[in-house]
């Protein structure tokens, strides 16, 4: 059975991954920094470290398969306030722990890096460094480490994976991102904050559903190694993102606001590579997303209804007939 160390395995995407990789011997390194402790609750089989990252020597990875280093300072829009914070913890302790593992016996490594490293940009953007436009400290960090990787990773195999904002339930979620933040606000009758400016904006999303199904093709070699991929469920306008909502809560209201843009701009990913590359296909839906969301928020009134779609012609949410 394959050895695998998770950092930062409580969180919103790794609480997810340790309860779906059931067939690997699964280690958790987390300093509990943002005190996710309901991540532990019924997690069996696996061992759970309780310390930072940086403090694991080579010795120790020596033990591991493969290493999925999740642990990071994750709010992009906060980033602005803590750069040294995120500098410190994203870029330099980061670049350290990744070059004791390439001297391990470590086979695989796997780096979640982000697709807001593209900035915003009138065209679809794919992997091509052409397109690459960051506008927070966070979205800088990772364009960093991922520099450090493809010029200094020599002894392990490395998955770069560009992801787009994540949606979908887990034992350790967080809430401030688009679609957590709305169906929070939506469950306890609090009207939606929403940046007047983004409403039109177009950003990739990605369903925790499809992350975790990525990660197990990726642990089973049905990846190709050594590369960097965009990683996105679909693209959706936000005010797509709000209508579909809408739709499920009721009497939703809508409350918009003028904020100075800081990293909330808009930008289409292209995740063909991904596709091309492999054997994943993404199917989570973000109206199960939603649905998932609110049921877990405690929401009674849920309006189940048929699944929506959205025309690629007009981009506009419809109800199925």
């Amino acid at each position: 059975m394959e050895r695998v160390l998770i950092t930062g395995g409580l969180g919103h995407i790794g609480s997810a991954i340790v309860r779906t990789l059931t067939n690997y011997d699964l280690t958790i390194c987390d300093n509990l920094h943002t005190q996710r402790y309901c991540s532990l609750f019924h997690l069996e089989g696996v061992k759970f470290l309780d310390c930072d990252f940086s403090n694991l020597e080579e010795i120790f990875l020596d033990s591991f398969d493969i290493v999925i280093h999740l642990a990071a300072i994750t709010d992009a829009a906060s980033s602005f306030d803590n750069p040294d914070k995120v500098l410190d913890v994203n870029v330099v302790k980061t670049i350290e722990f990744l070059e004791k593992v390439d001297k391990s016996n470590v086979k695989l490594m796997i780096f979640p890096s982000s697709t807001s490293i593209y900035g915003t940009s009138d065209k679809e953007v794919n992997e091509s460094d052409k397109y690459i436009n960051p506008q927070s400290p966070y979205a800088e960090s990772k364009i960093a480490v991922e520099k450090f990787i493809r010029r200094k990773v020599r002894n392990t195999n490395y998955l770069i994976f560009r992801l787009g904002t994540i949606h979908g339930i887990s034992n350790g979620m967080r809430f401030h991102t688009a679609i957590n933040k709305f169906c929070y606000q939506a469950a306890f009758s609090s009207p939606l904050t929403v940046w007047k400016q983004n409403y039109h904006h177009y950003r990739p999303y990605l369903h925790l559903g499809d992350f975790c199904e990525l990660i197990k093709s990726s642990l089973l070699c049905n990846v190709e190694y050594n590369e960097t991929y965009n990683i996105l469920t679909r693209n959706y306008k936000l005010s797509e993102v709000v209508e579909e909502i809408k739709y499920r809560v009721n009497h939703l209201n809508i409350k918009f606001i003028d904020t100075p843009l800081v990293n909330q701009y808009s930008y289409k990913v292209n995740g063909d590579r991904i596709l091309s590359n492999s054997s994943w296909v993404p199917r989570g839906k973000l109206s199960h997303s939603i649905i998932e969301t609110l049921e877990l928020l405690g929401y009674e009134n849920i309006n189940y209804g048929r699944e929506r779609q959205v025309s690629s012609k007009n981009n506009k949410i419809k109800s199925e007939t």
